[in-house]
């Protein structure tokens, strides 16, 4: 399996890649997304067991900071530094250990609160009744830990120990093997610790079943954008809960003609991975399936992959809608390790699912951002959203704590899109739940303890697809599927003139020559290309190209500048090369004989810096879209004159969609964005105090 840690970009085109620790057979640890080639984690001879005649076992992992790890080798407690190659023992840890687990806060900035929460581990011995546990914390990123009393009074085998911020408590996750004096059922529940003040302290969830006789294996994702969603699972068994584990459901499967069972295959799971936004599932006969984290009990099916090695694959997200199966190979000129990287476009699959969007925008100025509120304030937020037509689903307002924050919700008309939907506003007041006019004292928190809460915006039962009946679908695209561009937004002559006296522009699409991904309009974008010799993949292509939409559409833009790109001398662009041509043709007007580098010192003076620089290379210049659904086709041209002797070339398409419905293209698509927010009443401290 691959860990990733939570608070990094997003890989090629997204942000910095992620730090992460490719967990197999050997380890692995990267720092850039396994790009780069990676040398077997060596454990020094002195951490391992004297005893011992193997090799030393490492039965937990956690990331600290980007580069630096907590590992348990051989029940012992090191910290890890990457950069460094350097073990530090943990200091305070006496007993064997055998777990760790930790949550990081990913919207900290320079909150030090935030950063303390980040540099809270816990670390555990696991196969033991709770009366006999020894579970030690660490407030400082695991350099030192402190030993804390567990409860006496409960009955079972500890199994995990979490920290659940959103929820303001530490939940232990303990197994009962049987019924107890009290009456309680047989199977696992979370049991809860909080302050003395805390409404949720010392209350336990309900019991759920992992397997009879408890799991041989059990792992976890917990952080999730710290919206209280937490999976757990074995290998016959998979659970999600959308409010820390108080209540955990089993995951099912979305009936489809491909696949027409409501269950996973009885083989058991093999790999489960998550981002904040979506899951991935590949069983044990090599199954894969797809869903949506608010919509999670019920997954898509994908394929079965035969080539899937089980033994050698990890999986993991690097952008949004598609998965990266991960394996390593030896190096055949060095001990060193490169990594295949197979990706998946999960995006076009999840069509086949047939479901109905409910809405066709949602949006907020307050994502991802951290507010407070102190005694007697209130706090406002904003939504703006648009029905799909027929549909008249409303976003729904839930919070992680309601012991702690009090909200009302209410919905006003605001006016109306380019195309007549109505556009309404979401209008959310907080304020700490002691303070409303017909406040429950027995309800709430008391009031000398802050608290802490996190808000999520989504739409209920909005499906994992996104597409709709009334809108495009994979067979209508296969069928002779056409569209009109309107006279006001292409140029046949790829001038980006406007104003032009011409007709509408009828396009037939070939969908088995163009696929058609996805892109969300309010993202700027840049594809990423690979090179393939015989069906065999060679490498991500990282050379310079130009687009140009085949069709002569032009209303789309770019990211930088020409001051942006860091250019030297005046950049060539695409309407001077054309008027070079006495029949303008993209195709051949630039290309890598005649492309010169803005870089070069020797080229044209530096004139007109404000100007949009239109040479991307897959890293920092994307292209923006218009608030316009629709399709655009798109063929870039590499003009990198040193990558290769051959003229490459490829031509693709783009469906953007999720654009306030302003139909130039007669068709149109949907989004869900997800709103999260966190906020923090005054005098905040973690709840790990009475366990």
């Amino acid at each position: 399996m691959v860990l990733q840690h939570p608070c990094e970009g997003h890989g090629p085109g997204g942000g910095e890649p992620k730090a992460a620790v490719y967990l197999g057979k050997d380890i692995f640890i990267s720092l850039d997304g396994f790009e780069s080639s990676l040398s077997l984690l060596s454990i020094p001879e002195e951490l391992e067991a004297k005893e011992a005649l193997v090799s030393a076992i490492v039965s937990a992992i956690a990331f600290v900071h980007k580069d630096v790890v907590l590992m348990v080798v051989n029940s012992q407690v090191y910290m890890y530094f990457k950069r460094l190659n350097r073990w530090v023992p943990s200091a305070g840890v006496t007993s064997p250990m055998s777990k760790l687990s930790n949550t990081h806060c990913c919207y900290t900035g320079a909150d030090p609160q935030f950063k303390e929460l980040s540099s809270t581990l816990f670390a555990y011995h696991t196969r033991c009744s709770v009366s006999d546990s020894y579970i030690f914390l660490s407030q400082d990123g695991g350099y030192k830990f402190t030993s804390i009393e567990t409860s006496t009074r409960e009955q079972g085998v500890l199994l995990r120990v979490y920290n659940f911020i959103s929820f303001a408590m530490t939940g232990l996750l303990i197994d009962r093997g049987g019924e107890d004096g009290a009456g309680k059922a047989t199977g696992a529940y979370f049991r809860y610790n909080g302050t003395e003040n805390s409404h949720v302290s010392n209350h336990s969830s309900a019991t759920f079943h992992l397997l009879p006789k408890g799991p041989a294996k059990l792992w976890n994702i917990q952080n999730l954008a710290l919206r209280g969603f937490f999976i757990l699972w074995t290998t016959n068994t998979l659970l999600i809960s959308a409010n820390n584990g108080l209540t955990m459901e089993e995951v099912t499967v979305m009936p489809l003609e491909t696949f027409q069972s409501t269950t996973f295959p009885g083989s058991g799971f093999l790999h489960v991975t998550a981002s904040s936004s979506q899951i991935a599932v590949v069983t044990q006969d090599k199954h894969l399936f797809y869903g949506s984290i608010s919509q999670v009990t019920s997954m898509v099916h994908i394929a079965k992959d035969e080539s899937i090695d089980l033994k050698n694959t990890g999986m993991l997200f690097e952008e949004r809608g598609w998965l990266t199966l991960l394996s390593s190979v030896i190096s055949n000129f060095t001990q060193l390790y490169d990594f295949n990287k197979c990706k998946v476009n999960l995006q076009l699959a999840v069509w086949r699912s047939q479901q109905s969007c409910t809405v066709e925008i949602l949006m907020g100025d307050f994502q991802n951002k951290i507010y407070y509120i102190d005694m007697h304030e209130s706090l406002t937020l904003k939504a703006i959203f648009v029905h799909k037509p027929g549909k008249r689903s409303t976003p729904l307002v839930t919070v992680s704590n309601t012991h702690v924050l009090a909200f009302s919700a209410y919905v006003i008309k605001v006016g109306f899109t380019y195309d007549g939907n109505t556009e309404y506003l979401l209008r959310t007041v907080l304020e700490q739940q002691y303070f409303p006019e017909f406040v429950d004292t027995g309800f709430c928190d008391g009031v000398h303890d802050g608290g802490m809460s996190a808000v999520t915006v989504d739409v209920p039962d909005n499906p994992i697809s996104s597409s709709d009946r009334g809108l495009i679908q994979e067979a209508e695209l296969r069928n002779n599927f056409s569209y009109t561009i309107s006279h006001n937004i292409y140029d046949s002559h790829f001038l980006a003139r406007k104003d032009i006296q011409q007709d509408d522009l009828q396009i037939k699409y070939n969908f088995t020559n163009l696929g058609c991904p996805l892109v969300y309009y309010k993202n700027s974008w840049v594809p990423i290309f690979e090179l393939w010799e015989n069906n065999t993949f060679q490498e991500h292509v990282p050379a310079e190209f130009v687009p140009f939409e085949i069709n002569g559409m032009r209303n789309y833009d770019y990211l930088l500048t020409v001051h942006d790109a860091i250019c030297i001398s005046q950049p060539q662009i695409w309407t001077s090369l054309l008027e070079e041509q006495e029949s303008p043709d993209p195709n051949t007007a630039w290309t890598r004989r005649n492309y010169m580098s803005c870089k070069d010192r020797n080229g044209p003076e530096l004139k007109w810096p404000s100007v949009k620089y239109q040479v991307l290379d897959g890293n920092k210049n994307k292209i923006i879209f218009p608030p316009c659904n629709g399709l655009y086709i798109f063929k870039a041209i590499v003009v990198d004159t040193f990558y290769c002797y051959c003229d490459l070339s490829i031509t693709f398409s783009v469906y953007v969609h999720g654009a306030f419905p302003r139909n130039y293209l007669h068709f149109g698509a949907s989004l869900t964005v997800f709103l999260i927010l966190l906020l923090i009443f005054t005098r905040y401290s973690l709840f790990y105090l009475s366990l």
